[in-house]
């Protein structure tokens, strides 16, 4: 991904929904068009992105951080550490935030092909204040100064020295206030060459804190278990924040749960006549949680999922077996428990 992906994704407009329709009303149609409004609904469902409250909570604390350091004397700066278990939901997290600051701080901009800004007097330059990039394992610092090269537009050859000073002089000529570098557990602090990015990243920290009041993110999985958090500098500059899979073991969070919900449901199903509102939160939110053991991702493929079948066979109920019936990831399989009325492990669909 570059700069120009980004803004591409960024100001992208949601596909939109087609108005519900009668199942007598979907059966009249000839069939291409029937085709066409079965795929327009399948692409408008399949495009929603689910946001829990832990997840809301994460981003509120995010932008916590980049305005108050956008307040502080030039310096380096707090950081944040957003982690979670593999796929759950992670890089959509951050990314989805990644996109409303990025919006937020353009403005008019954000309708501009090329959105620019003038750096210094008589200056034009691109304006990208959020960079994204993805890390590679065991990258060196030539390797993340080459991704964030080629995300600005930037060829990323050179000595680690000179990309390095290329970085510095690219991050202030294009307003960059975010940098956030996803799966950083790629990172490995247990060689010369891990130690070395370590201290390239509380650099880059301290540059981007004096050049733009900018911050640094890491995101990546099981961060609290690596040793790229065990660097006392890091960890005296660095918030880490974790979103994992739904518990549902208290009132709060059941609650909480019960509203991803309603949430997942209100949109889909409105285009199955005569369902019930409330259809997920009040008969199936258990079988939903065994299904999906608690990952929002899953959640959504699986309301969306259900809800097409039930639209393709004119059903308005949804069942336990109709979930059953849904295909999802492996990672919602290996953990689905036994449950105590049958005693029997959940088969897979």
């Amino acid at each position: 991904m570059d700069a120009h992906d980004w803004h591409r994704q960024a100001t992208a407009t949601p596909p939109e929904w087609p108005e519900p329709v009668s199942y007598n009303d979907y059966d009249k149609m000839p069939g291409r068009e029937k085709t066409d409004y079965f795929r327009h609904l399948a692409t408008a469902m399949n495009a929603e992105i689910l946001v829990s409250r832990p997840m809301a909570a994460a981003q509120s604390y995010l932008d916590e951080v980049v305005a108050a350091n956008r307040l502080r004397p030039p310096g380096a700066m707090q950081m944040v550490a957003l982690t979670a278990p593999f796929s759950a939901g992670k890089s959509t997290l951050i990314k989805q935030w990644g996109f409303r600051v990025y919006r937020d701080t353009l403005g008019t901009q954000m309708k501009h092909d090329r959105p620019t800004w003038s750096p210094e007097p008589g200056v034009t330059a691109d304006w990208c204040p959020v960079v994204y990039v993805t890390l590679m394992a065991s990258s060196s610092i030539k390797e993340v100064n080459a991704l964030i090269l080629l995300y600005l537009g930037y060829p990323p050859e050179g000595l680690a020295r000179t990309t390095t000073t290329r970085v510095l002089h690219a991050l202030r000529m294009h307003g960059v206030r975010v940098v956030i570098l996803d799966d950083a557990h790629m990172l490995r602090s247990t060689n010369a060459q891990g130690r070395a990015v370590l201290d390239y990243i509380k650099f880059l920290n301290t540059e981007l804190g004096e050049r733009c009041n900018g911050t640094v993110i890491l995101a990546g999985a099981h961060l609290d278990s690596t040793t790229i958090l065990d660097d006392p500098q890091i960890r005296a500059r660095l918030t880490t924040m974790t979103v994992g899979a739904f518990q549902i073991t208290t009132v709060d969070e059941r609650a909480a749960w019960q509203e991803l919900l309603h949430t997942a449901e209100e949109r889909p199903l409105d285009h199955l006549p005569d369902a019930e509102p409330g259809l997920f939160v009040t008969g199936l939110a258990h079988h939903v949680w065994q299904r999906t053991q608690g990952f929002v991702g899953e959640v959504a493929k699986l309301v969306a999922g259900s809800v097409l079948d039930a639209f393709h066979d004119r059903r308005s109920t949804i069942t336990r077996d109709d979930l059953d019936a849904v295909t999802l990831s492996e990672r919602s399989l290996d953990g689905q428990i036994e449950t105590a009325a049958t005693g029997r492990r959940k088969r897979r669909p």
